[in-house]
């Protein structure tokens, strides 16, 4: 059934409201962090993406190649990361846009993007892009692309099953947990009646050859290095089931997703109540209920919603993978689709009321999360809070530039110590720095590509943490390590101590850091 609704706005408006609201928040997530995330996700990132490789110790390489790339243009600061979190939410909404209108909703289509942009995934979680938030932009132009490939005809069919078979494997090549998202494509592809006539043309196949194509060089790779990113995979799961962890997915729907579903939900509600006289309680937990349902058995929006929470928690129960909360960000994607379209099915009348309501608050909401962001920054600089105050970027560039003191005219080759904050000094202070986590000779370190670490110097990073009372802090494990490591080489294993510090009007209360860094210029023979 095609939707032909006239809420007040244009779809180009729309779409520059899509944009506005993904500024907005960058902004919001860089002033209300002075920070990238506090578990190094982010450095993470970077490390994988200088160089580009097809493969890491622990993930797939896409999201690493985004970033890479990403740097390749923008400056490697905060606030360009910041944007590239925000971009992949506006890629993906245009995905879910472009999803709707396969799904012949109509004017619509841009609502269920733009609804998205209040729930959790799409915004406060977004700010840390690593594997989970790259399938934002991923899951939803699959999806999309899968219905083009079932109504394409011609040249134009198979150009969208070319697609859809490149965009799947970007999506398993950012993160394996995207095997779960493309296998529930199964359910609606066979009880729709375009999908099971797509199953008998040679569309469906030209996807799955273009999709084994641009996996075989991973794959490759993967199988040259001793499976290392499958078996981290695998090591998820626990053998038993996890009842807790499987509580808190099956309810990640409702939590992440809470302020865009009652938002809507709610008005729509108020409205038909007025004009219906139905209590407006009564109205309401129907449309709460009902907004959740599917329309029959071959009801493709509804499988395409449903499919990725059903099957993860499925494996969750078996004992497959103990379940991991923010697995569910990209799970959403199709939600507020469905809840559009069942609420319009049951109160078309009240539609246009609701979302010109819905449009009013639009501009209110976002300038509240600015004024949040600020509020969420003086409140972490007056509590002294030390994810705020650590001073990663002039911690970096004080130790490059030590180093350059120490050594003129050798140049640093790589870094090593503490994984993934020593990627630090390849984010803020030296660009195309290796970097590697541990020790220089160790597995994981071979895996990034550094093989010859005698010949190249380099140095071993170990954050310490802040420094009370003018006393520096206790040794740190990454610190003993590299001292019995160094010893072991025949090398000096005294560290090179250095702090900083971070200052300014947004930083009234400064509190120094520690670094402990030790040379590695070849072993003695």
């Amino acid at each position: 059934m095609t939707f032909n609704p006239s809420v007040g706005l244009p779809a180009h408006r729309l779409a520059w409201w899509l944009l506005a609201a993904c500024l907005a928040w960058a902004l919001a997530s860089w002033l209300s962090g002075a920070n990238l995330d506090g578990y190094n996700d982010m450095l993470e990132n970077v490390a994988w993406g200088q160089p580009l490789r097809w493969g890491t110790h622990k993930h797939p390489p896409f999201f690493a190649w985004v970033a890479g790339l990403w740097f390749m243009v923008w400056p490697q600061t905060d606030w360009a990361y910041r944007l590239l979190s925000y971009a992949n939410v506006f890629v993906g909404l245009l995905g879910v846009w472009a999803l709707g209108r396969r799904l012949q909703l109509g004017r619509l289509a841009p609502w269920g993007a733009l609804l998205l942009l209040w729930s959790f995934p799409y915004t406060s979680l977004a700010g840390k892009f690593n594997a989970n938030s790259q399938l934002l932009a991923l899951w939803p132009w699959a999806a999309a692309l899968l219905l083009a490939s079932w109504q394409g005809r011609g040249w134009r069919g198979l150009a969208s099953s070319i697609a859809l078979g490149l965009v799947a494997a970007a999506c398993m090549l950012s993160k394996y947990y995207s095997g779960v998202f493309l296998a529930g494509f199964l359910v609606p592809t066979l009880l729709n009646a375009d999908g099971r006539r797509w199953l008998a043309t040679p569309r469906p196949y030209v996807a799955l050859a273009a999709f084994g194509l641009a996996m075989a060089p991973h794959l490759a790779w993967v199988a040259s290095h001793d499976w290392a990113p499958l078996q981290y995979a695998m090591d998820q799961g626990g053998g038993s089931t996890n009842w807790r962890y499987v509580a808190r997915f099956a309810l990640s729907p409702l939590f992440y997703w809470l302020p865009a579903w009652l938002a809507l939900c709610l008005v729509w509600a108020r409205l038909q109540s007025r004009a219906s006289g139905q209590p407006w309680l009564r109205c309401a937990a129907q449309l709460l209920w009902r907004s959740w349902l599917p329309r029959g058995g071959g009801d493709t929006l509804f499988w395409l919603a449903f499919m990725p929470w059903a099957l993860t928690l499925a494996f969750g129960m078996a004992g497959v993978a103990e379940l991991s909360t923010p697995w569910a960000i990209p799970i959403g994607y199709a939600f507020a689709l469905l809840w559009l379209r069942n609420l319009h099915t049951l109160y078309p009348l009240a539609q246009d009321g609701a979302l010109a309501r819905l449009g009013r608050a639009w501009w209110p909401v976002l300038a509240l999360v600015l004024v949040l962001a600020l509020v969420s920054a003086a409140m972490n600089a007056r509590k002294g809070d030390l994810g705020y105050y650590r001073p990663t970027a002039q911690a970096a560039r004080a130790i490059v530039h030590d180093w350059q003191q120490r050594h003129p005219g050798q140049r640093l080759a790589w870094v090593g110590g503490d994984w993934a904050e020593n990627a630090m000094l390849t984010f803020y202070a030296q660009p195309r720095l290796l970097t590697v986590p541990g020790l220089p000779d160790g597995e994981r370190a071979r895996l990034l590509g550094l093989t010859d670490w005698q010949a190249r110097p380099g140095l071993l990073l170990c954050p310490l943490g802040p420094v009370r009372a003018g006393q520096l802090p206790a040794a740190s494990a990454c610190m003993l390590e590299a001292q019995q490591w160094l010893a072991a080489q025949g090398l000096p294993a005294t560290a090179h101590m250095l702090e900083a510090q971070r200052s300014g009007w947004r930083f009234p209360r400064p509190t120094p850091f520690a670094y402990a860094v030790f040379d590695v210029d070849g072993p003695k023979r």
